[in-house]
């Protein structure tokens, strides 16, 4: 596998020139194909990277389970790309997560994707933060314990807020079990878990990836019974303060619309990052018969 490196903002990320933005968006989308990419590079799954796009596959029937990143296609070719692609993954009965970030070509590519039959479900903006200026003074209920995952039986705590959050099915969270462990649970990897517990019960998950000299927070999921307590902001800034003392300057992530002003009240600045997922599944049986 290829790895899927960006060039550090040297102006950092508090710059505002036309050129930091750039390379700060550059740099947030290439954030989250490596994290991805790391996750998937495991015996349960497949990277295939090559210089027209970046697909990653499992054995689990569903689009959050398969996906395809950075895709570069000649403007005359977009369409017949695209067949390809879906066929592939027809071949397969697999349905599948098409990403368009700020790297793919061309620009208008989601329309294509569109008429090719891929749905929108949703865009994403990127957001840095500059851990110095940090506000890692938001209060934190006082029944909350933040627990780093450090072995299987923590990753099982770390999984029921991942699946009742998101609302994954079962076997997407069996999937990224055996993905996610596989590599194990050492303190030098560049992927941290964590789980919050409150009274002794797991409530809330958060992921620290780190990689082209930024902290990446993903997988931030709480369970519908504990949202907006605060819980998972204390996840975050948990895991953005533990960066910070290991000597990272700046942290990311990407954020719906909807959650950005929580992110904001840590210290996030919103970017031009925009990222649409776009989601393919295979015909149904009776159609395809």
């Amino acid at each position: 596998m290829r790895r899927v490196v960006a060039e550090k903002d040297k102006s950092g990320p508090g710059k505002k020139s036309q050129e930091s933005r750039e390379e700060v968006s550059e740099m947030i989308e290439n954030h989250l194909l490596t994290c991805f990419s790391w996750v998937f590079s495991s015996p349960h799954s497949r990277v295939e990277d090559r210089p027209e796009f970046l697909r990653l596959t499992s054995d689990v029937p569903h689009p959050m389970s398969n996906f395809v990143f950075r895709t570069r296609f000649p403007s005359e070719e977009v369409g017949a790309k695209i067949d390809e692609m879906i066929g592939f993954f027809r071949s397969k009965n697999l349905p599948a997560t098409w990403l368009v970030g700020p790297s793919c070509k061309p620009v208008d590519i989601g329309s294509h994707l569109v008429s090719h039959g891929l749905a929108w479900e949703v865009d994403v903006g990127g957001m840095t933060i500059d851990l110095k200026a940090m506000n890692d003074n938001l209060p934190v209920p006082g029944n909350l314990t933040i627990k780093r995952v450090a072995d299987k039986a923590d990753m099982e705590q770390y999984l029921i807020p991942f699946g009742r959050g998101f609302e994954f099915p079962d076997i997407v969270v069996d999937g990224w079990r055996r993905m996610d462990s596989s590599h194990g649970f050492g303190k030098r990897l560049p992927r941290t878990n964590y789980v919050g517990l409150v009274n002794g019960a797991p409530v809330s998950c958060a992921t620290l990836f780190k990689a082209t000299h930024m902290a990446g927070v993903y997988c931030v999921a709480t369970v519908p019974e504990m949202r907006r307590k605060g819980v998972a902001t204390a996840l975050i800034v948990n895991a953005l303060r533990e960066a910070r003392d290991e000597g990272f300057e700046a942290g990311l992530l990407q954020a719906k619309a909807m959650g950005a002003s929580v992110y904001r009240k840590i210290g996030f600045v919103d970017r031009p990052c925009k990222i649409s997922w776009y989601v393919w599944s295979p015909p149904a049986q009776s159609e395809r018969s």
